[in-house]
């Protein structure tokens, strides 16, 4: 069986109450238990070969919010149809999720309101979507089947986060990065397979990171792209 395990807490605010679950899928259906006594069938309309986003949403008790109580979601499916998930859960904080059970897993994308994930256990993971916090925690250091990373908005960190470790990610293609506002260093291997870099004004890399992967680049016959912003 296939598990994913969504640990949730309350927030009081708008909708800090109400949970929510997004998981790409290829066909078929899996169960969420939502922690609190209530579960919820989720089912693709879709078909092997054909993923397809489905999301579900629960509300908790409004009693939740003061507390700031935490629920365990717990996402099952005894087929390999969850291939992806989206790890935010609208405006309930995302303490962790635990994705080792899910090795069908080849698609990840975190954001804001989120304190811990492991990508080390799930190492066939082929695209990853950063946003905020997020880029915060991630370890790529087992990423070995990575191909496309997209890391941006990194202005809503606590820490400065000035250095992007991917040299274990030799299958990367496509590396993405807007609004890395402390961003400075990128570590690849020679290795590396990156056909394409694209960045922005907002991400100051070094001179020496920019020599580095363009060299390699080059190689692949790939190309650097610099986007300009209006701020």
């Amino acid at each position: 069986m296939n598990q994913i395990i969504l640990t949730l807490r309350a927030i009081n605010w708008t909708e800090g109450d109400v949970g929510h679950v997004a998981l790409l899928m290829e066909g078929g259906s899996c169960m969420i238990d939502w922690g609190d006594g209530h579960s919820q069938m989720l089912r693709a309309s879709g078909r092997p070969g054909a993923p397809q986003w489905c999301g579900a949403s629960h509300p908790y008790p409004s009693s939740c919010k003061a507390s700031g109580l935490a629920y365990n979601v717990i996402i099952s499916s005894d087929d390999d149809n969850i291939i992806g998930i989206n790890a935010h859960s609208g405006d309930m904080n995302v303490d962790d999720v635990d994705i080792r059970s899910c090795q069908s897993i080849r698609h990840f994308s975190a954001s804001f309101l989120i304190n811990h994930f492991d990508l080390c256990g799930n190492p066939g993971i082929e695209t990853v979507d950063l946003r905020g916090e997020a880029c915060g925690i991630a370890d790529f250091s087992n990423s070995v089947g990575l191909k496309a990373l997209s890391f941006c908005y990194t202005s809503s960190m606590d820490k400065k986060m000035k250095r992007l470790d991917l040299s274990k990610c030799n299958e990367l293609e496509y590396l993405e990065c807007h609004y890395a506002h402390d961003l400075t260093d990128i570590v690849i291997s020679n290795r590396s397979a990156l056909k394409k870099l694209v960045y922005d004004d907002n991400t100051p890399l070094s001179d020496r990171t920019l020599r580095v992967v363009r060299r390699i680049i080059e190689r692949n016959g790939g190309e650097i792209i610099r986007e300009q912003t209006d701020y």
